[in-house]
């Protein structure tokens, strides 16, 4: 009952602040037509989740979820977040949404849930991804959680590990994100501004890039004896596209996925992004590669073509818009009046 009185006050307070925004003369209408809104149903991974009112208490896991969550200021409506310490070593977050982490409790920075610290927070909603926290097989499943009144959010990148016939990624996976989180909280015209934003340096890009010859690109996450990349139907293989690349794994339709290096001497990848978190630092990634046999001949690496971008511009968020900007004044410099090295 207590969980149910905090619900309905929480959605009598979003009732009042969008009543407030319009004419005061025209205060009833307008939140009448807000609460007319739920109940609302989105699709989570092809199962359809139903909500009655916007979560109150909401917890989000990883970096980019957060982020997705704070830049449509849903920092009041949460309660913890899980595993937002994969930032490049030494840096802080990300200035635009540091105010909002700030605002948040960082139940554990650097890993993902157990059900015991879940549970524990007492949640209404989940915002995570398979890999991402949720693990098929065991009781952190998006159907075992409802047990406890959680209902689950589910990254779309994350949907190929549970859905095999999806067989694309794209950064409109990062859009429907967004736009559940604004169905789910009531906040769809935020949204939708957040994702108008997104769209308007995207298309800047593909303006400066069009016509012009891919790049091949290697993803490199980490790992010596054999290397972890985003693969076709991880994101970095949309940024990679959008940016006037092609991922040299695109053809492999898994996620996140270990290869071999005698792949990648194979494909011969013109530039390697690294993506930068935690340690070894992409300093240290960048002296590996330049030392170690099987890479140290790469085109890429003899060139120095490499671009260090944070694991939240990478994994889907808010902050890929900016990524693909990265990747284009990286791969073409020439396209934005810069010099070969794109600096």
């Amino acid at each position: 009952m207590i969980a149910i009185s905090t619900a309905l006050l929480a959605a009598t307070a979003l009732l009042a602040g969008c009543a407030s925004s319009s004419s005061s003369s025209a205060a009833a209408p307008p939140a009448t037509a807000a609460a007319a809104k739920y109940p609302v149903t989105v699709t989570s991974c092809g199962v359809p989740v139903t909500y009655d009112a916007a979560p109150t208490r909401a917890v989000s896991v990883d970096i980019g979820t957060t982020e997705d969550m704070l830049a449509l200021g849903l920092e009041s409506h949460m309660v913890g977040d899980f595993a937002i310490g994969n930032a490049p070593a030494g840096q802080p977050l990300p200035p635009e949404y540091r105010a909002g982490f700030a605002k948040v409790r960082d139940v554990s920075p650097n890993s993902y849930f157990t059900l015991e610290q879940l549970v524990g927070l007492h949640p209404d909603f989940l915002f995570a991804g398979w890999n991402y926290g949720l693990q098929a097989g065991t009781n952190l499943t998006p159907s075992y959680l409802g047990k406890f009144g959680i209902k689950t959010l589910v990254l779309t990148e994350t949907c190929a590990h549970v859905q095999p016939g999806k067989n694309s990624i794209s950064i409109n996976d990062t859009y429907q994100d967004l736009r559940n989180l604004g169905e789910i909280f009531g906040v769809e015209a935020k949204a939708q501004q957040v994702i108008a934003g997104m769209q308007t340096q995207v298309a800047a890009v593909q303006a400066k890039v069009a016509g012009l010859k891919p790049i091949k690109v290697f993803d490199y996450d980490h790992g010596e004896p054999a290397p972890y990349t985003g693969a076709g139907l991880a994101t970095p293989n949309a940024l990679i596209s959008l940016g006037g690349g092609t991922n040299i794994f695109a053809s492999l339709k898994q996620s996140w996925s270990s290869v071999s290096w005698e792949q990648v001497v194979a494909a011969q990848p013109q530039c390697i992004i690294i993506n930068d978190y935690g340690t070894p630092t992409a300093a240290q990634k960048e002296k590996f590669l330049e030392t170690f046999p099987a890479a140290k001949n790469l085109p890429a690496v003899k060139n120095r073509c490499f671009l260090p971008l944070s694991y939240d511009e990478v994994t889907p968020g808010p902050r890929n818009a900016q990524a693909i900007m990265a990747i284009a004044r990286w791969l073409h410099p020439a396209a934005y009046g810069l010099p070969p090295n794109g600096s």
